[in-house]
């Protein structure tokens, strides 16, 4: 009986890092599965899957968290034919600084798996551009798919201080 409040104990940290790491979701997958994949790294689901009332678009709010916290989070995934083809991680900082450093700690987590690339941020320029207000970015190439990561400035404190954003290799 002893066994249990430990894995109870490990199994919530192995959940707490991952919805601190970077997304690792794959496209293509049906609202359900999308749904179930985002919640592994706390993210639920608002309710109907049709949350925006055309089913392109879901929002996934940060599950409610114990604790203090200092930034908010959500996802918001792109559906084309019931299928995701894109998917975008917001995150809101009060504390530019508290937001540099986490956008630091995301791209250090994702360059775990493999370097950003001059020519992955090419193709994601050539393909879409960055976001307005980009004060740092860079792209990662992944099998099937691209990554952005970006710093963004903030022009209040209901904006988006940091983005990471998955896309298709091929448009």
């Amino acid at each position: 009986m002893l066994g249990l409040p430990w894995v109870v104990l490990v199994l919530a940290g192995c959940a707490a890092q991952r919805a601190q790491g970077p997304l690792e979701v794959p496209l293509g997958m049906t609202a359900s599965e999308t749904a179930r994949a985002v919640r592994a790294y706390d993210f639920c689901r608002r309710g109907d899957a049709d949350a925006d009332g055309d089913g392109k678009r879901e929002i996934f709010p940060q599950c409610g968290r114990p604790g203090v916290a200092y930034g908010d989070a959500w996802v918001v995934a792109h559906y084309q034919d019931g299928r995701v083809v894109r998917l975008q991680r917001f995150e809101r900082w009060e504390d530019p600084a508290r937001a540099t450093a986490r956008w630091n700690e995301l791209l250090e987590k994702r360059a775990a798996s493999g370097p950003a690339t001059p020519a992955a941020r090419d193709r994601v320029f050539a393909r879409q551009g960055i976001p307005d207000g980009t004060k740092a970015w860079v792209a990662f190439e992944r099998p099937a798919v691209l990554i952005g990561l970006y710093l963004l400035t903030t022009s209040d404190a209901s904006s988006p201080a940091i983005l990471e954003e998955i896309v298709p290799l091929t448009p």
